[in-house]
This record gives structure tokens, sequence and C-alpha cells, in this order.
């Protein structure tokens, strides 16, 4: 049983110890596979966004700048003053309501440069107060800018926090004086639903920063206006490349320059994600290794269970189920190599009467008293060792007990034997003989076997003696044994 356990052990540290390096050279190449894969999966990403935010912003800006470049407006703007409120209000909705309706935007404005009224669609809106008032700003901002159009983008509250990009376009007159500020609104759509259908389904972060690396757009609108918080080099990224750089600890960004903002599109991969994929990798195999070891155990327990019924088979009497002689010699052999244990003590036992019970009752009355003697033997030391049956009608056993336990044990096997009682047979009588490693320390195993079998022969004669019955001579017993 022992040395089965250890075999069970040892193949399951072979395994686990085979599963830990398999796993580990499998993260080490997914991981160096991983990096270069994300990093032109990063690239492509960033492209697919690139794109579509180009053609998103496309159109509104063509739009805008043509407003600014539109002489009715122009014209207009120059004579505002010779309109009523009302009247130049009136002109000014119908023209903005065309530009919203007929190209489908959210938002068509202008900004007087004289009178500050800020038209929509709707009419007159508010006069804007650029000095007083901080959501106005983006006025002056502009204009003291000096380009010729920018886009801002902000959540449009009233659309369910929709991205809206206002494209403001610089109206001036022929002489390049300024007329105000015109342009159209609109929400990307678009947009946005590809950098929330990007981030979940590739585990990155995307968002677009300006040059003082301030987020401004970005699926979590809690980091919008913040700093974006990695050290990120926008002096070499350009409108012509996507550019890869290494942000420690394995974390990246690719990142290209869009023009038509003049904001930054920043797509990063972090460790972090790769670690849960990772993680996801070492638990599924964590789990198949659990099943693998679960199945192993049972098979080779299974495997063993009936390795060990046929090797007992082997060394098994069939009649008695006691060890046979194999089996004897193979202990005995085992013992004469290794020494002995200092409490060994080695018994033999013969059967009295089992000719004579054979020639007057049967062989079956024969066999009765064999199955009896081994019965005796196995209730009373079967505990302390091995029993076996290594002749016609004669038994051993090799017992580790102390002597004074070994004379009660005999006692009690003197006695079952003497009150046994069988169907055909009507008595059972051994001769037993025994030595001890106590009694004999300086002898070897084949020593003590052949003193116990002297006192078992002089036993057995005393036995005969005193009973008077007949016994075979002990060299015709001897030659049976042997045949």
């Amino acid at each position: 049983m022992e040395d089965r356990n250890r075999i069970i052990k040892l193949i399951s540290v072979i395994v686990f110890l085979s599963f830990l390096l398999s796993t580990a050279v499998a993260l080490v190449s997914l991981r160096s596979m991983g990096t270069r894969n994300q990093r032109e999966l990063s690239r492509v990403l960033a492209a697919q966004i690139y794109d579509t935010i180009s053609i998103e912003l496309g159109e509104p800006t063509v739009v805008a700048r043509t407003m600014a470049n539109d002489q009715f407006l122009r014209d207009l703007m120059k004579r505002e003053d010779a309109f009523s409120e009302e009247e130049f209000t009136r002109i000014m909705k119908d023209y903005l309501r065309g530009i919203r309706e007929g190209l489908d935007y959210e938002a068509a404005f202008t900004v007087s440069s004289g009178s500050r009224r800020y038209y929509t669609y709707e009419g007159l809106s508010k006069i804007i107060d650029p000095d007083h008032v901080a959501y106005d700003r983006w006025y002056t901002n502009f204009v003291d800018s000096g380009k010729a159009y920018a886009l801002d983008v902000d959540n449009d509250e009233f659309s369910q926090n929709a991205w809206t990009v206002f494209v403001n376009s610089r109206l001036e007159d022929i002489d390049r004086n300024l007329l105000g500020v015109c342009g159209v609104g609109f929400h990307m759509k678009k947009s946005q639903a590809l950098f929330t259908d990007l981030e979940n389904q590739y585990h990155v972060k995307i968002c677009l920063i300006d040059r003082n690396r301030v987020i401004q757009v970005d699926t979590d609108e809690s980091r919008i206006e913040t700093k974006y918080e990695k050290d990120l080099n926008l002096s070499g990224i350009d409108q012509n490349s996507y550019v890869y750089q290494s942000l420690g600890r394995g974390d990246f960004t690719v990142s290209k320059y869009v023009e038509s903002l003049d904001w930054f599109l920043v797509v990063e991969n972090t460790e972090n994600e790769r670690f849960n994929s990772y993680l996801n990798i070492i638990v599924m195999n964590l789990i198949l290794f659990a099943f693998v070891m679960v199945v192993m155990y049972i098979s080779l327990r299974i495997i063993m269970s009936h390795t060990d019924r046929l090797t007992n088979a082997s060394f098994r009497d069939e009649s008695t189920g006691l060890y046979n002689r194999r089996a004897f010699e193979e202990d005995k052999a085992r013992i004469a190599k290794n020494g002995l244990g200092g409490n060994l003590i080695y018994l033999i036992a013969d059967v009295n009467g089992l000719k004579t019970a054979n020639d007057t009752l049967g062989h079956t009355a024969g066999d009765e008293l064999i199955r009896g003697a081994a019965d005796c033997l196995r209730v009373c030391l079967d505990p302390y060792g091995k029993i076996y049956r290594i002749g016609g009608d004669e038994f051993a056993a090799i017992l580790n007990m102390s002597e004074e336990k070994f004379q009660e044990v005999l006692k009690h096997l003197k006695e079952s034997v003497d009150s046994w009682s069988g169907k055909e047979v009507s008595e059972l009588a051994m001769s037993i003989g025994s030595a001890s490693e106590k009694e004999f320390p300086s002898e070897n195993i084949t020593e003590l076997i052949r003193i116990a079998d002297e006192r078992m022969y002089e036993a057995k004669e005393a036995y005969y003696r005193d009973t008077g019955k007949k016994r075979r001579n002990r060299q015709i017993v001897e030659a049976d044994q042997n045949k």
C-alpha cells in the first residue's frame, strides 16, 4: 500500500511540474505574441477611429466654411443695423433653419461681432457676454486664435449626453474685417458608438486630448477636461503616421494627430487587461489540470486495484485464502537481505492426522481439516503478521510482537484448535513450533526457521506418543512435501 501511494504521489508531482512548466512556457509565448498582436491591433483600431472621425467631421466643416463664404450672409451681417431687431431675427432664423433642416444638423448658428447677438434656427437666443459669462468665452478664445475655423466638442445634456461638435467658422468681409462667427453643431453618434464598442470588444482605452494633454473626448465623462495621466510625448506625433509609445510596465499607446480638431487620438492598451486575459488562461488551465488529476487518480486507483488483485491472487493459496509458498519465499528472502525487525517471531504448524482422515473419511474430510487449521491460524495470528500455507498440511507465520504477547496468542490458538469441530471430522490437532528473535538474537531468519521446524517435529512426536495414534514416518512426510 505504501509503495502504491508513493507511486501515485510521484506521478502526481511529475504531472504537476509538467503542468507548471508548460503553462509558464505558454504564458511567456502568449505574452510575447500578444504584445505584438495588440500593438498591431491598436494601430488598426486607431486607423478605424481616425477614418470615422474624419468622415463625420468632413461635411460639417465644409458647410461651416461655406457659410462663412456665403455672400448673402456676409451682406446680411454688414447691414444688421439697417433692419429692425425683429425683422433681422426673422431673416436670420429662416436662413439658419434652412441649413439645419436641409442638412439634418442639430444646430446652426451665427454670432454678430457688433451686437454680440447669438442667433439659432429658433431665432435670437441671447446676447453673449464673454467678459462676464464663462460659458461664452469660447467666442473670444476662437476669435483671438486667428484660426479660420475650429471645432469644439461638448456633451449635449438635452440629447442623452451625446457628443456634440460645434464647427466655428470666422465670418469676414472682403477686406478681412471680422463680421462674426457662424457654424453648425452635430452629434458624433458614429464616433461615440464606435469608441464604446471598440473599448468593450478589445479592452482598450480611447480618448482625444488637446496639446496641453487635457482630455476632450472620452467614454468616461468623469475624465473629460482632466489631465491625461500618462507621460505621453506629443511632439513626435503627426497626421501622417501612427506613433507607438511604450509607457512602461507593459503599457503602450498608439496615437495620431487629428488636424481637423487640432487634437490627438490616443488608443491605450494596458498590461492590466492582458493580465486579466492571462489570469483567465491560468484559471482555465487549473480547472483542466484538476479534472485531469481527478481522472488520473481514479484511473491509477482502478489500475492499481486491479494489479493488486492479480498480484494478490498469485501470492494466495486458492483453497485457504492464506499466502502461498511463493509469498513465503519472497518474504523470507527480503528479511534475510534487510535484516530482522527486533520483534520477529517465526511459527510453523502442521496438521496431525491428515493422512488418516484422507484414508478413512475421504479427501473432503482432509480438505475440511486444512481449512479448519487455516481458520484458526487466521483468527488468532492475522492481526500480528502474515500467515502462509507452505505445504499440503503445513503452515507458517512471520509475526511481529513481544514475547509476552506471543505467549498469550499461542495459548489462544491452542484453545481455538482444541475447540474446533467440523462436519466431516470431529476434531483438529496441530503440532506447533516457534522461534523468536528475542530468544535467539544472534540468528538469522534461516536459522529461526530451522529451530522452529525442529520444535514442531518434537511437538508432533510428543502428540503421537501421548495419544498413541499412528503416524507416518518423518522421512516419508518430508518426501511428500518435496514432491
